[in-house]
């Protein structure tokens, strides 16, 4: 006999929006965190009192709003704040800024007033084109997707084939290049694009199959803009959680799964560390593939050709998250100064060219510290003061792609703090005393994820944005159905389609998977039973 209906193991957004879907549905259900707080990596700590800061995941860059009503969130205190603009990108002093404002017809007056015509007509055709990415991918969203190749041969004429060849397996320069012609102009633009390109890969602007992660993340939600959730990104776990206990279910932290209890080829629930084990008519894993099958599986229980292609996955990220609390807002100069006063000061990022990032890529693939990366730097308790005291004190983060992966035993900490030196001195050119205002400060690179969440080889994407790692790639080959070659064994996390961010997704098309099968099984619900 069952303990549970279902058990699944994390309790980061998709973990507990699977469990909301199973649960109200009238299934029981037991969410099992080897941490003490929900959200994963997609949390909200309290790093130094009094100020909270959003560690991993921070923005909602992909979410579909449909969710919040859907999963009932707007009735557990979840509001989304979204600022009249996403981001102020800068280069040199000489190169116009590039602001994301999030109304699009503010975006195109400042196109067109600040970069020329020209840039606003090759921004909205570039929309155009990814216009052909989304209709593929809102197609295939809720589904079980073929692969890439087989989405294209089945294209419906010759350009169409066309687009999504090249916004899926070319790089995004060579996208770009398509609408912004001349080389020298529209650096900032250029950069931005590029930056949205390299997130979640193991690429630089340059490389072949850079554009899908730029068509990913300019299509995949309702719009491309950078919202927070009121009270940091960890509030939509929590809240989540609210709504799956007001159903009944249960959350246990501090219980890590060691192992599947694997009888006769099918999954009947799991053993955690300390000895206990509990049962389940179905097992749902939110952890990347590489720790679902090679760490939690038996050895041998799983057929070689599988357990292959898990072990062909990529990961590699590098990345440093550094998160301070600043004495006030800082005074921006020079070709920032325009933005003092205004929500256009939240989030600056320094990101010149596509050419500074194909440098930081080939230094970073190289183990080599950047020596001018680019960097996020933002200002949340701007937008949302209970982030912080309300003493005039701010909290701040700091992002910046391309540390090392490969780093020598023993020089982690070295080339963190120069990656650290770097990223303050970019921030510098515009803020010149920005060191001043710093008051407390922590540091975290992929190891830090790796090491505290189980993420393999830290990475947050679960399995990079690599063209033969999405659809029916993800998490690997022919299985892209949320099922395993486990009987009773599922995955419902950023591993799965449709892939990473904070969208709920994976998550809601995992329970519906599972929801389906326990229907067609003959075994009494645990909910029935118990």
């Amino acid at each position: 006999m069952s303990d549970f209906d279902v058990i699944i193991v994390g309790a980061g957004h998709n973990g507990l929006t699977a469990a909301v879907e199973l649960q109200r549905s009238g299934h029981k259900v037991l969410v099992l965190e080897k941490t003490n707080w929900p959200g994963g990596q997609a949390a909200t700590k309290e790093l130094f009192k009094g100020y909270k800061h959003s560690v991993g995941a921070w923005a909602l860059l992909i979410f579909r709003e449909e969710m919040i009503k859907y999963l009932e969130l707007d009735q557990h205190g979840f509001e989304l704040i979204r600022p009249e603009s996403s981001f102020t990108v800068f280069g040199d002093e000489d190169d116009t800024p590039f602001i994301g404002y999030t109304d699009p017809i503010d975006l195109a007056n400042h196109l067109a007033e600040d970069h020329g015509i020209d840039a606003l007509d090759a921004f909205n055709n570039l929309g155009s084109y990814f216009s052909v990415f989304k209709e593929m991918f809102d197609q295939y969203a809720g589904e079980v997707p073929p692969s890439l190749e087989d989405i294209i041969a089945a294209a419906p004429d010759e350009e169409t084939r066309r687009i999504l060849g090249k916004l899926c397996y070319g790089s995004a320069i060579e996208v770009a290049r398509e609408f912004f012609k001349e080389p020298g102009k529209h650096s900032t633009i250029l950069g931005s694009l590029s930056a949205s390109a390299i997130d979640g890969t193991h690429m630089g602007p340059f490389t072949k199959g850079s554009a899908l992660s730029m068509s990913y993340h300019y299509t995949a939600g309702d719009t491309y803009d950078f919202k927070i959730p009121k009270g940091g990104i960890g509030t939509l776990s929590s809240s989540l959680q609210k709504v799956f206990e007001k159903y009944g279910g249960e959350v246990r932290f501090k219980a890590q799964v060691e192992q599947f209890l694997i009888e006769d080829g099918a999954v009947q629930g799991v053993r955690l560390k300390g000895g206990d084990e509990l049962r389940a008519r179905a097992v749902i894993s939110t952890l990347d593939a590489r720790n679902t099958f090679t760490r939690l599986c038996e050895p041998g229980s799983l057929p070689t050709e599988f357990t292959n292609s898990v072990e062909e996955i990529q990961y590699t990220d590098g990345y440093v998250q550094l998160h301070l609390t600043i004495k006030r807002l800082p005074t921006f100069t020079k070709q920032l100064e325009f933005v003092n006063g205004t929500v256009q000061s939240w989030l600056v990022a320094y990101i010149k060219s596509p050419e500074q990032m194909h440098r930081a890529w080939k230094q970073c693939e190289a183990g080599e510290v950047p020596d001018d990366p680019a960097v996020y730097c933002y200002f949340p308790s701007q937008l949302d003061p209970s982030l912080a005291p309300g003493d005039g004190t701010h909290t701040c983060t700091m992002f910046s792609h391309y540390f090392p992966s490969d780093i020598p035993p023993g020089k982690h900490n070295e080339m963190k703090d120069l990656y650290v030196e770097r990223m303050l001195g970019q921030i510098e050119k515009v803020v010149p005393d920005f060191r001043d205002l710093i008051m407390d400060k922590v540091v975290f690179t992929q190891q830090y994820f790796e090491k505290t969440f189980g993420a393999t080889e830290g990475d947050f994407a679960l399995g990079l944005i690599h063209p033969g790692q999405m659809f029916g790639d993800r998490p690997v080959p022919g299985w892209a159905n949320y099922q395993t070659p486990l009987e009773n064994l599922f995955m419902a996390g950023a591993a799965c389609h449709p892939g990473p961010g904070v969208t709920c997704l994976p998550g809601l098309n995992g329970a519906r998977v599972v929801m389906a099968k326990l229907a067609s099984g003959a075994e009494a619900p645990a909910s029935a039973v118990a």
